[in-house]
């Protein structure tokens, strides 16, 4: 299977694209199928059609997604849909500039057990007695040839539905791709999973269907404010609710493929996504599908780099070496020790640096380790590492590290040694998640000076000396306000 860089529209002078009849009226349909994945071998396919029939003729809109606006033409008669091969599609170019030209096609499901001696076929729907369901047994291909079978998508196992007008509760999008806000750049994205399909599997229609992205900030949910830009171009209106199939080609692109914020997030606990149908003059919301980006600030310590004082921190510059890392350097909080060793035998000293777009501390490291440590009657469950840059060389002596930089495990000590290739690890933040085993619930911060109130669980506020597991919001020796649970013996 080829793969398609970057697409281009054209239309070839030979072949003849496919054009319905001005007055042809066209209906919402979607297809689902799986779709040939070279690392998966297939994944769920979601597309939404647009389908006309004007007497025997039948067109569809939308198989292609390299061309979207692109048509195919069939014949309805006995109950079923017949497609013919090597409809052309139109011209794609790839990243490259070569030009492929694109064909509507189907081949045997045998391709995708690896016969690949295939010819082009006809694709013959069958329609289900009450028209809204079609269903067929053949590959369709979006193809590069008219002898042969070499395309840039394969779907199987194809269904096309018709969406009713009616109450439904839209399943939960997911956050496909997450991109944190950049200060250089100066703004962050999602980019969503978002079948437009019910809880049961249904097709919605999605002039109807629209989404709200969230974050959490220390519990405190709100929506994200996205702003779409305007037709003329310059002016912009700030959105919360996004229509599925709403596109700016600026901030907002359709179906969920792109959302643009320009709110900082290196603040966000989550950040969430909730679909809103509203079908048959009913609002049904879906429930809040949540992409963790950090633990809250009383489920974990904090060794926040970018929040050090750079007047008073004595950090590096191109002419100090006042910020570098000689010798073993503790920092301590709450019950977490972290050590960082100086870089042996790399060219650059581990140190503080104020990052120029930051305008805040980093610490860089090119070498050495970092030692992370807990008393014996705790254990670090989760290290969540926020990075401008990290070296995918760097090493951990236990547990598991995902690609999300989050190491999980169950240790007293973890140890990560530094890869001193290049790219230099650039660290803004550490968070600590850390149990103790003797109570489950790990006492992450300093003592209080003053205990405010006590609640129990279910956030009943108690008087007195009272005794078991209750919620504690205390006064910190630095001043802060924190609520924590502790067991009370």
């Amino acid at each position: 299977m080829m793969t398609l860089m970057l697409t281009v529209a054209s239309w070839a002078q030979d072949d003849v694209v496919v054009t319905p009849p001005t007055d042809l009226q066209t209906e919402e349909w979607l297809l689902t199928a799986q779709r040939y994945d070279p690392t998966e071998y297939t994944v769920e396919a979601v597309q939404t059609l647009n389908i006309g029939v004007k007497g025997q003729d039948v067109y569809v809109q939308g198989l292609n997604l390299y061309l979207p606006e692109a048509w195919v033409k069939g014949t309805m008669e006995n109950g079923r849909v017949t497609f013919s091969a090597n409809q052309y599609y139109g011209s794609l170019a790839d990243d490259e500039g070569t030009s492929y030209e694109t064909y509507f096609a189907g081949c045997d499901e045998s391709w995708f057990d690896g016969v690949s001696t295939l010819t082009p076929i006809d694709v013959t729907f069958t329609v289900n007695e009450t028209g809204d369901c079609w269903t067929t047994a053949t590959v369709l291909v979006v193809n590069t040839l008219t002898d042969g079978i070499a395309g840039f998508d394969y779907l199987k196992d194809v269904v096309l539905s018709k969406p009713y007008d009616v109450v439904a509760t839209p399943q939960a999008p997911t956050i496909a791709y997450y991109m944190p806000y950049d200060n250089s750049e100066g703004y962050g994205g999602v980019s969503l999973d978002f079948p437009p399909l019910d809880v049961n599997g249904k097709p919605l229609l999605t002039s109807k269907l629209s989404y709200i992205l969230y974050k959490d900030v220390e519990k405190v949910i709100s929506p994200i404010v996205i702003p779409a830009q305007q037709e003329d171009g310059e002016s912009f209106v700030d959105m919360t609710e996004i229509p599925y199939n709403y596109t700016d080609g600026y901030n907002i692109e359709a179906h969920g493929y792109a959302a643009y914020f320009y709110e900082p997030s290196s603040a966000f606990n989550r950040i969430g996504v909730q679909a809103i149908y509203r079908g048959g003059n009913e609002e049904r919301m879906s429930e809040i599908s949540w992409l963790n980006l950090q633990p809250y600030a009383d489920e974990a310590v904090i060794f926040d780099f970018n929040a050090m004082d750079k007047d008073t921190t004595p950090v590096s510059t191109n002419s100090s070496n006042a910020g570098d890392i000689t010798e073993d350097k503790v920092l301590q909080q709450g019950n977490v020790t972290l050590t960082i060793s100086p870089c042996e035998g790399g060219n650059t000293a581990n140190r503080y640096w104020v990052d120029y777009n930051l305008q805040a501390i980093q610490l860089r490291l090119y070498g050495g380790k970092l030692t992370f440590e807990v008393p014996a009657d705790c254990t670090i469950e989760k290290i969540y590492f926020y990075a401008a840059d990290w070296n995918d060389y760097n090493e951990f002596d236990c547990g598991e590290f995902s690609d999300d930089l989050v190491w999980t495990g169950s240790h007293q000590k973890v140890v990560l040694t530094i890869d001193n290739s290049k790219p230099n690890t650039k660290l803004n933040k550490i968070a600590v998640v850390v149990k103790e085993e003797s109570t489950g619930i790990c006492t992450t911060y300093e003592l209080p000076v003053e205990t405010l109130q006590v609640f129990d669980l279910q956030g009943r506020q108690l008087q007195g000396a009272v005794k078991g597991m209750v919620i504690e919001q205390i006064r910190m020796a630095n001043g802060q306000v924190k609520t924590i649970k502790r067991l009370r013996k």
